[in-house]
C-alpha cells in the first residue's frame, strides 16, 4: 500500500498484455473504513471495482472499470444518514512517468491519466479516486426532492417531497429561497 492510499491493489505492468485482461478488486473491511474516513462519509460498506485493461504500447495501459460502491451518505437538507449504491463505469489511462515527462501534448483528451512508475499499477488507489470523483457534494435523502436536481436558486419554486407512512405529500412555497429550511423545521417539529 502506497502511504497515501487508504486501499491499494497493486498490478505488475508486465502481466497486462495486448489482449484484454480482466482483474477484480474488492476493498477489505479495514480499508473501507480508512475511505470512509478520506470521503468524510459516515461508513463504506463496500467497494469493488472490475476492471479491464490492455497495454496500447510504451508502456500505456488502457483500463476500463466497473464501480460498485456500498455507502452512507448524510443528507445536506435533513442531517439524516441514508443507504445509498454507486454503479458507475469509467476509463483511465495508466502512463509511464517517463512518457508523461516527454509529453508536450496540450490535447484535451476525455480519457484521465494516471502516471505510475513504470513497473506497476494501483488499481484500489484508481477505484478510490473515481469513487470520490462521481462522489455527490450535496446528497439528499430519497425522501427529499427538489427541482433541477436539487439546485435551489432565486426565482424557483421549491418542492419537497416527504414520503409518510407510504403517501406522498407535495410542499410548494413561494420564491424564497430559505422556504426549503421553513419546510424542514415544520417537518422536523412532527417528528
Amino acid at each position: 500500500m502506497t502511504e497515501h492510499s487508504e486501499f491499494s491493489h497493486i498490478i505488475s505492468v508486465s502481466r497486462i498484455g495486448e489482449e484484454e485482461m480482466r482483474v477484480s478488486v474488492n476493498a477489505p473491511s479495514e480499508a473501507c473504513l480508512r475511505i470512509a474516513r478520506r470521503m468524510n462519509l459516515p461508513k463504506v460498506h463496500r467497494l469493488c471495482c472490475q476492471y479491464y485493461l490492455q497495454q496500447e504500447g510504451q508502456g500505456v495501459v488502457l483500463g476500463r472499470g466497473d464501480l460498485t460502491v456500498e455507502f452512507t451518505q448524510v443528507c445536506v437538507v435533513s442531517l439524516e444518514e441514508f443507504e445509498e449504491t454507486m454503479r458507475t463505469s469509467f476509463e483511465v489511462r495508466f502512463v509511464p512517468e517517463i512518457k508523461a515527462r516527454q509529453s508536450s501534448s496540450d490535447a484535451i483528451d476525455s480519457i484521465d491519466e494516471i502516471v505510475y512508475d513504470g513497473h506497476s499499477i494501483d488499481l484500489g488507489e484508481a477505484a478510490v479516486e473515481q469513487f470520490a470523483l462521481e462522489l455527490d457534494p450535496y446528497p439528499r435523502a430519497p425522501k427529499w426532492v427538489s427541482p433541477q436536481d436539487g439546485a435551489f436558486e432565486e426565482g424557483e419554486n421549491v418542492i419537497l417531497e416527504e414520503e409518510n407512512k407510504g403517501q406522498h405529500s407535495h410542499y410548494e412555497e413561494k420564491k424564497n429561497p430559505f422556504a426549503a429550511l421553513a419546510v424542514l423545521k415544520e417537518n422536523l417539529k412532527g417528528e
